[in-house]
Parts: structure tokens; sequence; C-alpha cells
């Protein structure tokens, strides 16, 4: 469409029987740089074929001298569309006539004896028509648009949701024939929580808000669905943001079912390998996998065996016999299912007995995640046919100390643990201690304390960060400082395998000291808003630390603000008095200080009243199993209202996936970190050389 100062002429109708009008019309626009195509048109008759040839972008009736009044003109302009607007040109302009000509239906009334007017409300009315064709244009297209999705949406194989304000405004067939309906009226002005079970509401809000406040991390959420005959539907959920008619929506889809598109031999190794009714992996495949996953370097944290086993089922079979006895067993593994990320490798050892590897941040982690499954069984109501039954399990866990343990060692462990909590009444889980720690202790010390000596005095120390994620704070790139092992052949061990020894052999200043002085050069050198740095005990204890940081923080001209300072929360509730000492040192410095692995001790939410501190961590061992356990998620909610009463900002440690997160983000967690944050660790190259320290 021709703008101001366009070359193109813009068609315009003059209705009048004088010529000499059109030269003054033609006259005004031509010095305002706007060419315009004059039609002159003196009665109905010509402008209904004027119309019909072409529709003016403007018309101008000059009143009187034509036998068409401004209704009569207006009406039959109004048959057109777009229809042009009308402009009257009369004797007089006075408020009374441009009331009366735009009750008519004219868009204003003009003379010739104000020019200046006239071409100004020419121009007026001919820029308004441009945008008034624009918008149709664009929501035309809009239309449209809206049409082609909806017809995508339709013949799309994924199940695709449009969710506003917490209400299913669209679904696709794909969804109707998922929750078993009979067409998407029955989903349309629904809510969308009420298609899901109660357990999964608040991560589910949490998801919804922190997508439409374009929040969301990612991750796909598992929730169990109410199909429409009573029965449970387990899906994963990919949340994604959506405009609907101007407003911000959620889009909330299920993929495809992906198992028609594989190839028969595919199909068939995967029911070959999978029990029938569990859908776990049958004994022998595990066990192939399992050693395939013990041979496997970890990338972080820990692996643990587990070994799950109901109590008493010898007398729940005598009670319901064999057929309701194997359904409870598939009820039991839809339930531990539940508990399973994707990464994890579980199977049906035989009869009732199961078996998982897993891979956690620590062994807390894995301890409390079996706690929370234990709990679960106790607390769980098993409908089977007509009967209603309860019952208890034990699990027995035992680490995976290092890459290439024998898995039969450690499936003889975990069953012996098992076995062990069981004839202390089961519903308990028992961790292998093994019979010979002490000596594994000495025989570990004296392996490593060589080599942390060496690594110390060659600067093979190496920083490692993971990053600290927004949930619902705004500070970006934040980081956790970890460290790394260089061996001198090039191997890296992780910290989990030689801090240990470095606490018992006193080393741990030295190591903080390292870490301290490399990360103030990482900030001075890389500038990232802010680095979490871990103290162990004997540094907390350490008076001439906050002078050390200081200097060393003058001398690398890092600010202090970039720097946190973290204690754990059991070394600081052996500590207050002193750790209070210190954050105060800390801050009068500038520096800031965070208490980490908060609500596993008995006074936590007492803590952060004694202590000074900008950052609170919440352990990650109440991360597992959060999205599913109503007094966890109290139990965090308390930790962090708390904290917030105080102006004190939260991270939640060790986020495993999507739904916890969820969670977090409904509890207004600040901040997390952990594997659902970063897959694995970034390992930063080239840090600055850190100032060696002798043991």
């Amino acid at each position: 469409m021709p703008g101001p100062g366009d070359t193109a002429s813009v068609p315009l109708i003059v209705i009048t029987t004088d010529d000499h009008h059109l030269s003054i019309i033609n006259t005004l626009l031509r010095e305002a740089s706007h060419p315009v195509h004059l039609c002159r048109v003196s009665d109905a008759e010509t402008l209904r074929e004027a119309l019909a040839s072409r529709v003016p972008e403007l018309a101008l009736l000059f009143d009187g001298y034509t036998g068409l009044d401004t209704a009569t003109t207006a009406s039959l302009l109004s048959q057109y569309s777009p229809p042009p607007p009308l402009l009257v040109v009369g004797p007089e302009a006075g408020e009374a006539a441009i009331a009366a000509a735009i009750e008519a239906g004219a868009r204003d009334l003009v003379t010739l004896a104000h020019r200046e007017r006239l071409r100004a409300v020419t121009i007026r009315e001919m820029q308004a028509q441009r945008l008034r064709l624009a918008l149709q244009g664009v929501l035309s297209s809009a239309h449209e648009y809206k049409q082609e999705l909806r017809k995508l949406m339709n013949g799309a194989s994924e199940a695709i949701a449009d969710v506003h304000d917490g209400i299913i405004v669209a679904a696709n067939p794909a969804w109707v024939a998922l929750l078993g309906l009979d067409s998407d009226e029955q989903l349309v002005g629904q809510p969308f929580m009420d298609l899901f079970r109660e357990q999964d509401h608040p991560g589910l809000k949490g998801a919804l808000v922190a997508c439409l406040r374009n929040k969301w991390q990612g991750g796909l959420l598992n929730v169990t669905a109410r199909r429409a005959d009573g029965g449970d539907l387990p899906l994963e959920l990919r949340l994604e943001t959506a405009t609907l008619d101007g407003a911000a929506a959620v889009r909330v889809v299920v993929a495809a079912d992906r198992s028609s598109m594989r190839s028969p031999e595919a199909m068939l190794e995967q029911v070959v390998a999978s029990d029938p009714s569990t859908g776990f992996l049958h004994r022998h495949q595990f066990l192939e996998l399992a050693e395939e996953r013990l041979a496997a370097p970890l990338t972080g944290g820990v692996r643990s065996i587990v070994y799950l086993r109901p109590d008493n089922f010898a007398r729940v079979n005598e009670d319901i016999g064999l057929l309701q006895s194997e359904a409870l067993i598939m009820r039991l593994a839809d339930l531990l299912r539940e508990y399973l990320l994707p990464a994890d490798l579980c199977g049906r050892l035989g009869g009732t007995i199961f078996a998982a590897v897993l891979e956690r941040g620590t062994m807390g982690d894995v301890e409390f995640w079996a706690t929370q499954v234990c709990k679960a069984v106790a607390g769980r109501v098993f409908e089977i046919d007509h009967n209603s039954m309860s019952m208890t399990c034990t699990i027995g866990l035992c680490e995976a100390e290092s890459a290439g343990d024998p898995l039969g060692r450690l499936l003889a462990e975990a069953e012996q643990s098992c076995r062990a909590g069981r004839r202390q009444g089961g519903n308990q889980v028992q961790l292998s201690a093994g019979g010979t720690q002490t000596l594994k202790l000495r025989q570990l010390d004296t392996l490593w304390l060589p080599r942390l000596r060496n690594a110390l005095l060659q600067n093979r120390l190496r920083l490692v960060h993971q990053p600290v994620v927004s949930l619902n704070d705004e500070r970006q790139g934040v980081l956790d400082t970890r460290i790394q092992l260089h061996e001198e052949n090039g191997t890296v061990v992780r910290p989990g395998e030689f801090m240990p020894a470095a606490e018992r052999a006193g080393l741990m200043k030295n190591i903080d000291r390292w870490v301290i002085g490399a990360s103030l050069s990482y900030c001075a050198a890389r500038q990232p808003s802010l680095v979490f740095i871990r103290l162990s005990r004997d540094s907390l204890l350490d008076a001439t630390l906050p002078d050390w940081i200081r200097a060393r923080a003058a001398s690398t001209r890092a600010r202090p603000d970039q720097v946190c300072l973290q204690v754990s929360e059991d070394v600081v509730s052996q500590h207050i008095r002193q750790t209070r000492d210190l954050a105060e040192q800390l801050q009068a410095r500038g520096f800031l200080f965070a208490v980490d692995h908060v609500g596993i001790g008995r006074d936590s939410l007492q803590l952060p009243g004694h202590v000074p501190m900008q950052f609170l961590k919440i352990d990650g061992s109440l991360m597992q199993g959060l999205h599913q356990d109503r007094a966890l998620q109290a139990k965090v909610g308390e930790i962090v209202r708390e904290a917030r009463r105080l102006g004190i900002s939260t991270v939640a440690e060790r986020v495993e996936s999507a739904n916890a997160m969820a969670v977090l983000w409904q509890l207004g967690v600040g901040y997390m970190q952990g594997n659902f944050a970063q897959s694995q660790d970034v390992v930063l190259e080239d840090e600055p050389a850190a100032e060696r320290f002798a043991s």
C-alpha cells in the first residue's frame, strides 16, 4: 500500500459536478507529496460503477452539488469491502454541522475556506484507511494461520492440548484418544489439573506457571492421568509457551508412541528382555546391563545397588492366592516405577525380588530415596479385584565404590543388608557397611595420601564448575565450585575418591586454600556473577582465614561480592559461634556466606536465625521423591518461607528431574543445581594458575 512520498497515485472519488473541486483536491495533496488519481462522479449510478471497478482509499462528497446526501452516500460505500471512508465538504464546519455529518456516516466535515485543515483531515483519513487495510490483512493471515495450526494439531500423532489460566481451551483427537473420551467437548473448558492424580498437582501447577513466565528449564514431567474408564495412565509431558488470541498460554504435548516405528527385531528384543508382569528387565538382561553400567566411569556422584523385597509375602500369597499375589507384585512395580529416573536400571530378579542400579549425588540421597519408597509402599492400599491390602518392604543398599566393582559381590552385600533388615522386623532401609571397613580405609589412605601431596606440590588440582540455575530469582551466571585431581598419566579423579582421605589426614585446609586461590584468580579473569566455594571444618576453625582471603582477593583483583563461601549444616550445627564469627568477618570484608545441605539436621529452621547468610542451600536428599511426597514438600516449603522472611535466597541441591524442578518453582525456591540443571559438570579448561601449597 502506498505511503506518504510514494510515487504511485492513490485512488480517490470526488462526488461533485464541478471540475474545479477536483483541481483543488489534486493541488492540495500533491503539494503534500501525495499524488492521487481522482475520479469524479455526480450520481448514485456512476458512484456504483466507480466502486465496482476499484474501491478508493477515500471519498469526498461536496454537499449540495449533486443529488446525493451524506446518509445515502455512506450507505452506498458501506456495501463494498473494505468500505472507503467518507469526508463531507460543506459551506461551514461548526460543531453542530460536524456532529450531524458524522451521525449520517461521514468520518468528518471540512470546508474549502480552511484548506490546511482540509488537507490534514484528508491525509489523516487516507493513512487511517491504510492502517485498517493492513490490520485486516494481518487478521486474515492470523485466521488462516489458526486454521492451519488447528489442522496440524488435529492431524498430529502427538497429543496436544492448549491450557490458558489452568483451563483446557483446545485439545486434538490424540488427547481425546489417550484419555478414552468420545470427543474434545469433554476436555475443552475443563480444569487441566482434573485430568491427573492429586499428588501430581503441585508439580504441574509449578510447571505451568513457570512456563508462562518463561522460567521453565525444559525436561519431561512424569505424571499419571486418569482415563475415562477410571484406569491410570502414566504420561511424559512436554511444556511449551504458546499465544492464543494474543494471550499467553501453555501447550502441553505428549509424545507419540514410537514403538510402532521400530523394527520387528527391536520390538522382539524388548519383549524378550522385559518381564511381562512388571515391565522391568528380566534377571539375565538386568545382570548383563548392570555389569556394563558398573564398568563405565561415573561423571559425578555415587552409584549404588538396590535390593528390594516385600516383607512377609508368603503370608500374603496364602491369603489371596497365586494369581492375585502376582497382580500385587505388578502394583508394587508400578509404585516403584514412580520413583525411578529414566537413567535408572531396574530388573526383576525373580519372584518378589527387585534390583536396581541408581546414580545419585551422594549415598545420603540413595538412602533417602529408598526410605521414600519404603514409606510409599507402607502407606499405599493396594486394590486387587475385590481385595484391599497393605504391605511393607525392606531395601538393602550397597555402594559401588569404583568402576569395575564385581556385580556379584555388590548384589550379595545388598542382599545381606536386606536380609538383616528383614530380621529386624522389616519396613526399613539397610546400608551395607562391609566387614572390613577399617582395613579398607587404611588401605585407601595409604594409596591416596602420597598422590594428594604430589598433586598439591605439582599443581594438578583443577576447578570444575556446575551451573546454579535461576528459578524464581533473576541472578544469572552463578556457579558452584568443585575440584578434580588430574593424575600424571592424564586420568581424572573425582573428589569423592580422594577427599575422605584428605579429611582423615588433615589436608583439608591446604586443599581449601588452593581452591579459594584458584577461584579468586578465576573470578578476576572470567568475571562470573557469583561463585560458591566450600569450606571444610578445619577451615571454619582457622582464625587466620578471613584476612588471608582478603589478601588473596586484593592480589588477584577479584571482587569480594563475586565469592560466596559455604559451610555444611552438620558442621555449622556443631560450631554455631565460630560459624557466626566467620560469616560476620567475611561479610565485613565484602564476601557472601552460605550454609549448604540444610534440612537434614534437627534445627534446620532455627539455623538461619543464628547465622548471618545470603544463601541457604537445601540438601539434595530432600529432592528424592519430592513431587510425590506432600510431607516433604511441606518441609521444604517451611525452609523456603523462613529464608524468605530473613531475606535469604534459597538454592535446591542435586535436582535430578523436571518433576522436582516444577515443585521447587511452585514452592518459591530461588535457584537449583544438579544433574537436571546440567547433565554433567562443566570443566573449564585453562584455569589461571593457583598458588601452590606444600602439605
